[in-house]
C-alpha cells in the first residue's frame, strides 16, 4: 500500500477540525503572552507543552462527532486562558515557579490522554445519555468557568477548578444547578424556571452548602419568584449543550434531584 503523507491542513480537514482550533503546541515565533514566552524560553516547559499538544491532537482525532469535538476545543481554549491568567504569578506577586507551571501542563496532558470512563469523551457520552431522558430545549445547556486556584493560603500548589451552571429542560420546565467557589468552599444553588415562549421565568431558588442539594429536608427553604443576582443570573439561550468540566459527573443525589424537579407535576413541593 502506498504511503500517504498529509499536511497539517489536510489532517484537520479529515477529522473535521477548523482552522480556528487552538494550535497543538505554542508557535514560539508568535509568542506574545508572558506564559507563552516563559514556555518558549525553557526547554522543560517547551517539551511539556509539546506533549500536551500531541495528547490534544490525539483526543480531537478520536472525537466521535462534531458536538463532542466542539466541546473538547472549547475545553482546551478555556484551560489555556485560565493557565495564562492564573499562573502568571504566585500569591506573593513573583513569577510562578517553573515546577508549578510544568506540573499544571503535565496534569492537563494526563487528562487529555485519559481514555477511561473518567476521560473527557466517555464523560461527554455519559452526559448525553443522561440528558436524553428529557426533552431538551433552547434554554438547556452549560455555563462553565474555570480557574487555577491555590490549594492553601501559602500557594504551595494549585488546582484547576471549574464551576458554573447546568440547565436541564423538560418541556416547559427548566431545572438548574449552579456551583461557585469562595474561600476554599463550594456553594450550591438550585433553581426552577418556567418556559413561556421565548423567556424562562425563575419561579423558585434554593441555596445550599449542606450537601442535601435542596432535596426536601426539613431545613430547606425555597425562595419563590426570585430576583436575578450574581449567584444565579437569568437563564439564557445559546449555551453549550455538552460540558463535562463544570457540574459533572453528577452524584446520585443530583440525578435524583433533577429527575424529581423535571418530572413532578409541581416543583418544588409546597412548604
Amino acid at each position: 500500500m502506498a504511503r500517504v503523507r498529509l499536511t497539517i491542513a489536510g489532517f484537520l480537514a479529515i477529522v473535521g477540525v477548523s482552522a480556528a482550533t487552538p494550535s497543538w503546541a505554542i508557535d514560539c515565533t508568535k509568542a506574545s503572552d508572558p506564559i507563552d514566552k516563559r514556555i518558549c524560553g525553557n526547554t522543560g516547559l517547551k517539551a511539556a507543552d509539546a506533549a500536551m499538544g500531541q495528547a490534544y491532537a490525539a483526543l480531537l482525532k478520536s472525537a466521535p462527532d462534531p458536538e463532542i469535538r466542539s466541546m473538547l476545543v472549547n475545553s482546551q481554549r478555556r484551560w489555556i486562558a485560565a493557565r495564562n491568567e492564573g499562573l502568571k504569578t504566585g500569591l506573593d506577586g513573583s513569577a510562578m515557579p517553573t515546577g508549578k507551571l510544568r506540573q499544571a501542563i503535565t496534569d492537563r496532558t494526563a487528562q487529555l490522554s485519559d481514555q477511561s470512563e473518567k476521560g473527557l469523551i466517555m464523560q461527554a457520552q455519559a452526559q448525553r445519555r443522561f440528558l436524553a431522558k428529557y426533552s431538551g430545549g433552547a434554554f438547556a445547556g452549560f455555563d462553565t468557568s474555570c480557574e487555577f486556584i491555590p490549594n492553601d493560603s501559602d500557594g504551595s500548589s494549585y488546582s484547576y477548578q471549574c464551576s458554573g451552571a447546568m440547565h436541564v429542560q423538560n418541556k416547559a420546565r427548566l431545572c438548574s444547578a449552579s456551583t461557585e467557589w469562595a474561600s476554599w468552599s463550594l456553594y450550591e444553588y438550585h433553581a426552577v424556571s418556567t418556559i413561556e415562549g421565548d423567556n424562562a421565568k425563575p419561579t423558585a431558588l434554593c441555596g445550599d452548602q449542606s450537601g442535601d442539594i435542596c432535596g426536601g429536608g426539613k431545613d430547606v427553604i425555597w425562595t419563590p419568584n426570585p430576583d436575578a443576582d450574581q449567584h444565579f443570573p437569568p437563564p439564557k439561550t445559546g449555551l453549550a449543550k455538552l460540558d463535562v468540566e463544570g457540574i459533572w459527573p453528577l452524584e446520585t443525589t443530583d440525578t435524583d434531584w433533577f429527575d424529581r424537579c423535571l418530572t413532578s407535576a409541581t416543583y418544588p413541593p409546597a412548604q
